[in-house]
């Protein structure tokens, strides 16, 4: 698993609103420390060195999440460099 950053609030959209390092793909998954999945990036924006990255949470974690705000989630580290592309079959 890979850092993607600290929870900083919530919006007014019940989305969970964190500061990154890394600028993570839309649709990515998010877990959290124990590993298990807890949302989707949503949207991403601010700063290219250092974006907000919006977090939709899953139904079932969307309970209190007042409560979260300085903790930490990941996304999954991937090894290869094209994962997510479009490549084109050879005939």
């Amino acid at each position: 698993m890979k850092k993607l950053g600290s929870i900083t609030h919530t919006s007014n959209r019940g989305r969970l609103i964190l500061r990154s390092n890394q600028t993570p793909r839309y649709g990515t998954t998010v877990f959290t420390k124990n590993e298990k999945k807890f949302g989707t990036v949503s949207d991403v924006f601010g700063p290219t060195k250092e974006p907000y990255i919006s977090i939709k949470v899953y139904a079932k974690n969307s309970k209190n999440l007042d409560d979260l705000v300085g903790e930490t989630l990941y996304v999954e580290s991937k090894t290869n460099k094209n994962w997510g592309r479009r490549t084109r079959r050879k005939k």
